[in-house]
């Protein structure tokens, strides 16, 4: 039952400092590959099951680990842990906006609707059974913190940001 958390692996919008979210599918950097190679390291060797948001950054920072595994694990594809849609900030420059600006003005989505979206999506993976592996993004590991600690969906964004190829143990 223990899950780990791993933040997908440097973007090119991260390395840009650009806003990707949901809006923005950008795949990693060649730092990106080599942080989720390194992610190896930090990761239990025996995890069972990989679950991944259908983001290409995600998803290719999961399947790097999964050949580093070399066990035959399949990547389950979760949409409910895509990344916040950030609607038109997509592709913007990193700044500092509040949430109901960010809904308001540019279209992003409704912070309790992606709240509930991850928090189901994570009590169902904490219930499985044996070691998992979920990769997946910011705001994901910011909805399981700001749960964690009490804050409401619209305070989700003032959670710590995880560093890129950097696992936690969410149990």
């Amino acid at each position: 039952m223990p899950l780990w958390f791993l933040r997908h692996g440097e973007s090119e919008a991260n390395a840009r400092g650009i806003y990707a979210g949901g809006g923005e599918d950008s795949p990693l950097t060649a730092n990106g590959q080599a942080q989720a190679r390194r992610a190896i390291e930090k990761l239990p060797s025996d995890i069972s099951w990989i679950v991944t948001s259908p983001l290409v950054r995600a998803y290719e920072t999961a399947a790097i680990i999964r050949d580093l595994l070399n066990r035959g694990i399949q990547l389950e594809v979760e949409n409910r842990v895509a990344e916040y849609n950030m609607g038109a900030m997509s592709g913007m420059a990193y700044r500092d906006i509040a949430t109901e600006e960010m809904v308001s003005q540019f279209g992003a989505e409704d912070p309790r609707a992606f709240w509930l979206r991850v928090t189901a999506a994570l009590d169902e993976l904490l219930q499985r059974d044996g070691t998992g592996l979920l990769v997946a993004h910011t705001g994901v590991a910011r909805v399981f913190v700001a749960r964690r600690d009490g804050f409401s969906p619209f305070e989700f964004r003032r959670a710590p940001v995880p560093k890129n190829g950097v696992p936690f143990l969410m149990t």
